[in-house]
Protein backbone atom coordinates (compact mmCIF):
# COMPACT_ATOMS: atom_id res chain seq x y z
CA UNK A 1 0.00 0.00 0.00
CA UNK A 2 1.13 3.36 -1.26
CA UNK A 3 0.53 6.94 0.15
CA UNK A 4 0.52 9.46 -2.11
CA UNK A 5 1.75 13.65 -1.14
CA UNK A 6 3.16 12.11 1.92
CA UNK A 7 6.00 14.24 4.18
CA UNK A 8 9.14 12.97 3.29
CA UNK A 9 11.13 12.37 6.94
CA UNK A 10 13.54 15.55 5.79
CA UNK A 11 10.50 17.50 5.85
CA UNK A 12 9.26 16.15 9.30
CA UNK A 13 12.43 16.83 10.68
CA UNK A 14 11.96 20.39 9.99
CA UNK A 15 8.85 20.42 11.21
CA UNK A 16 10.07 19.16 14.41
CA UNK A 17 12.91 21.75 14.40
CA UNK A 18 9.94 24.28 14.19
CA UNK A 19 7.96 23.11 17.19
CA UNK A 20 5.74 20.55 15.69
CA UNK A 21 6.96 17.16 17.86
CA UNK A 22 3.47 16.08 17.93
CA UNK A 23 2.27 16.45 15.02
CA UNK A 24 5.38 15.37 13.10
CA UNK A 25 5.65 11.87 15.20
CA UNK A 26 2.10 11.11 13.87
CA UNK A 27 2.86 11.83 9.92
CA UNK A 28 5.78 9.92 10.53
CA UNK A 29 4.25 6.87 12.19
CA UNK A 30 1.95 6.69 9.67
CA UNK A 31 4.31 6.48 6.60
CA UNK A 32 6.17 3.79 8.63
CA UNK A 33 3.24 1.77 9.15
CA UNK A 34 2.67 2.13 5.31
CA UNK A 35 5.51 0.57 4.68
CA UNK A 36 6.51 -2.08 7.79
CA UNK A 37 2.81 -2.63 8.90
CA UNK A 38 1.96 -1.37 12.65
CA UNK A 39 3.69 -4.42 14.31
CA UNK A 40 7.24 -3.01 12.55
CA UNK A 41 7.05 0.15 13.88
CA UNK A 42 8.58 1.67 17.25
CA UNK A 43 8.34 5.21 18.53
CA UNK A 44 12.41 4.43 19.31
CA UNK A 45 12.21 3.80 15.37
CA UNK A 46 10.84 7.23 14.72
CA UNK A 47 12.72 9.32 17.38
CA UNK A 48 16.22 8.32 15.51
CA UNK A 49 14.70 9.09 11.95
CA UNK A 50 13.47 12.70 13.23
CA UNK A 51 16.71 12.61 15.66
CA UNK A 52 15.16 13.39 18.92
CA UNK A 53 15.62 11.06 22.02
CA UNK A 54 12.84 8.66 22.27
CA UNK A 55 12.10 10.53 25.60
CA UNK A 56 10.89 13.53 23.45
CA UNK A 57 8.48 12.15 21.98
CA UNK A 58 7.14 9.99 25.26
CA UNK A 59 6.71 14.04 26.68
CA UNK A 60 3.76 13.90 24.24
CA UNK A 61 2.81 10.17 24.05
CA UNK A 62 3.16 8.07 26.68
CA UNK A 63 3.21 4.52 24.83
CA UNK A 64 2.86 3.54 21.19
CA UNK A 65 -0.57 2.69 21.92
CA UNK A 66 -1.46 6.47 22.76
CA UNK A 67 0.28 7.67 19.37
CA UNK A 68 -1.96 5.18 17.64
CA UNK A 69 -5.42 6.15 19.55
CA UNK A 70 -3.64 10.23 18.77
CA UNK A 71 -3.75 9.36 15.02
CA UNK A 72 -6.91 7.94 15.36
CA UNK A 73 -8.90 10.35 16.85
CA UNK A 74 -7.74 12.85 14.75
CA UNK A 75 -8.99 10.69 11.39
CA UNK A 76 -12.46 11.13 12.82
CA UNK A 77 -12.11 14.72 13.20
CA UNK A 78 -10.01 15.36 9.55
CA UNK A 79 -12.88 12.33 8.26
CA UNK A 80 -15.94 15.06 10.19
CA UNK A 81 -14.36 17.86 8.57
CA UNK A 82 -14.24 16.39 4.80
CA UNK A 83 -17.87 15.24 5.23
CA UNK A 84 -18.88 19.03 6.19
CA UNK A 85 -16.43 20.58 3.30
CA UNK A 86 -17.54 18.12 0.67
CA UNK A 87 -21.50 18.50 1.39
CA UNK A 88 -21.38 22.36 1.85
CA UNK A 89 -19.15 22.98 -1.45
CA UNK A 90 -21.91 20.75 -2.89
CA UNK A 91 -25.05 21.92 -2.50
CA UNK A 92 -24.15 25.82 -2.32
CA UNK A 93 -25.28 26.77 -5.01
CA UNK A 94 -28.40 24.49 -5.34
CA UNK A 95 -32.14 25.80 -5.82
CA UNK A 96 -33.89 22.66 -5.57
CA UNK A 97 -36.78 20.55 -3.78
CA UNK A 98 -36.16 19.68 -0.06
CA UNK A 99 -36.52 15.64 -1.20
CA UNK A 100 -33.24 16.77 -4.28
CA UNK A 101 -31.22 18.65 -1.29
CA UNK A 102 -31.95 15.76 1.02
CA UNK A 103 -30.55 13.13 -1.50
CA UNK A 104 -27.74 14.97 -2.65
CA UNK A 105 -26.45 16.21 0.88
CA UNK A 106 -26.85 11.99 1.73
CA UNK A 107 -24.96 11.26 -1.36
CA UNK A 108 -22.33 14.24 -1.05
CA UNK A 109 -21.45 12.66 2.45
CA UNK A 110 -20.93 9.19 1.49
CA UNK A 111 -18.49 9.91 -1.41
CA UNK A 112 -16.45 11.93 1.72
CA UNK A 113 -16.71 9.04 3.59
CA UNK A 114 -15.22 6.92 0.04
CA UNK A 115 -12.68 9.84 -0.72
CA UNK A 116 -10.76 9.79 2.97
CA UNK A 117 -10.71 6.28 3.02
CA UNK A 118 -9.24 5.78 -0.54
CA UNK A 119 -6.99 8.47 0.36
CA UNK A 120 -5.76 8.06 3.92
CA UNK A 121 -6.15 3.77 3.94
CA UNK A 122 -3.46 3.71 6.59
CA UNK A 123 -5.19 5.89 8.98
CA UNK A 124 -8.86 4.71 7.99
CA UNK A 125 -7.62 1.15 8.63
CA UNK A 126 -6.36 1.88 11.75
CA UNK A 127 -9.72 4.16 12.80
CA UNK A 128 -11.33 0.73 12.79
CA UNK A 129 -9.24 -1.28 14.37
CA UNK A 130 -7.68 -2.20 18.24
CA UNK A 131 -6.41 1.30 18.74
CA UNK A 132 -9.67 3.12 17.17
CA UNK A 133 -13.28 1.83 17.31
CA UNK A 134 -11.60 -1.50 19.09
CA UNK A 135 -9.91 0.58 21.80
CA UNK A 136 -11.81 0.07 25.50
CA UNK A 137 -13.04 3.57 25.69
CA UNK A 138 -14.62 4.02 22.25
CA UNK A 139 -17.15 2.24 20.33
CA UNK A 140 -17.73 2.37 16.30
CA UNK A 141 -21.27 4.42 16.89
CA UNK A 142 -20.18 6.46 19.59
CA UNK A 143 -20.89 9.71 18.98
CA UNK A 144 -18.57 12.09 20.30
CA UNK A 145 -19.02 15.11 18.47
CA UNK A 146 -21.89 16.79 16.16
CA UNK A 147 -19.75 16.26 13.37
CA UNK A 148 -18.92 12.48 14.27
CA UNK A 149 -19.25 10.37 10.98
CA UNK A 150 -21.90 8.77 12.20
CA UNK A 151 -24.30 11.52 13.65
CA UNK A 152 -23.91 13.29 10.52
CA UNK A 153 -25.26 10.14 8.79
CA UNK A 154 -27.71 9.70 10.95
CA UNK A 155 -28.64 13.60 9.92
CA UNK A 156 -28.51 13.23 6.55
CA UNK A 157 -30.97 10.06 6.97
CA UNK A 158 -33.50 12.03 9.35
CA UNK A 159 -33.13 14.82 6.74
CA UNK A 160 -34.27 12.05 3.90
CA UNK A 161 -37.45 11.28 6.21
CA UNK A 162 -38.18 14.67 6.55
CA UNK A 163 -38.25 15.65 2.60
CA UNK A 164 -40.11 12.47 2.23
CA UNK A 165 -37.66 10.24 0.49
CA UNK A 166 -38.04 7.60 3.20
CA UNK A 167 -40.95 6.73 5.72
CA UNK A 168 -40.90 6.91 9.51
CA UNK A 169 -40.88 3.06 9.13
CA UNK A 170 -37.48 3.15 6.60
CA UNK A 171 -36.17 5.11 8.54
CA UNK A 172 -35.34 2.89 12.12
CA UNK A 173 -32.32 1.69 12.31
CA UNK A 174 -31.39 2.50 9.22
CA UNK A 175 -28.05 4.32 10.13
CA UNK A 176 -26.58 0.89 10.64
CA UNK A 177 -27.65 -0.57 7.08
CA UNK A 178 -26.53 2.37 5.47
CA UNK A 179 -23.09 2.38 7.31
CA UNK A 180 -22.77 -0.97 6.68
CA UNK A 181 -22.87 -0.86 3.30
CA UNK A 182 -20.81 2.45 2.68
CA UNK A 183 -18.06 0.99 5.03
CA UNK A 184 -17.92 -1.86 3.58
CA UNK A 185 -17.45 -0.67 0.09
CA UNK A 186 -14.67 1.88 1.32
CA UNK A 187 -12.90 -1.11 3.25
CA UNK A 188 -13.07 -3.21 0.02
CA UNK A 189 -11.57 -0.38 -2.06
CA UNK A 190 -8.86 0.22 0.62
CA UNK A 191 -7.92 -3.42 1.19
CA UNK A 192 -6.73 -3.89 -2.26
CA UNK A 193 -9.90 -6.09 -3.92
CA UNK A 194 -10.57 -3.48 -6.34
CA UNK A 195 -6.77 -3.29 -7.30
CA UNK A 196 -8.21 -4.11 -10.76
CA UNK A 197 -9.94 -1.14 -11.13
CA UNK A 198 -9.53 2.24 -12.02
CA UNK A 199 -10.00 4.86 -9.80
CA UNK A 200 -13.25 5.61 -11.76
CA UNK A 201 -14.50 2.02 -11.87
CA UNK A 202 -14.03 2.17 -8.16
CA UNK A 203 -16.15 5.48 -7.78
CA UNK A 204 -18.57 3.28 -9.53
CA UNK A 205 -18.84 0.84 -7.25
CA UNK A 206 -19.55 3.40 -4.82
CA UNK A 207 -22.29 5.08 -7.24
CA UNK A 208 -24.15 1.60 -7.33
CA UNK A 209 -24.16 0.77 -3.47
CA UNK A 210 -26.14 4.96 -2.70
CA UNK A 211 -28.38 3.69 -5.24
CA UNK A 212 -29.29 0.38 -3.90
CA UNK A 213 -29.63 1.63 -0.59
CA UNK A 214 -31.47 4.70 -1.07
CA UNK A 215 -33.95 2.25 -3.78
CA UNK A 216 -33.99 -0.43 -0.86
CA UNK A 217 -35.01 2.14 2.02
CA UNK A 218 -37.60 3.84 -0.76
CA UNK A 219 -39.28 0.47 -1.26
CA UNK A 220 -39.84 0.59 2.55
CA UNK A 221 -41.33 3.37 2.13
CA UNK A 222 -44.47 1.84 0.16
CA UNK A 223 -45.27 -0.27 3.10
Amino acid sequence: MTLKNKPTSQQLRHSYHHGNLSDAIKELAIKLIAEHGVDGFSIRQAAGILGVASSAVYRHYQDKSALLKAICEDGFFRLGQQWVSLIESGVVSMDATPQAMSLARFSLGADAYFKFATENPVVFQLMFGPYGTGSQDWTLFQTHSTDHPFAMLCKALDELKSAGVISEKARENAEYLAFSMIHGISCLAVSGVFKEMTRDQMWEQLMLVKANLITGLSVNNLK
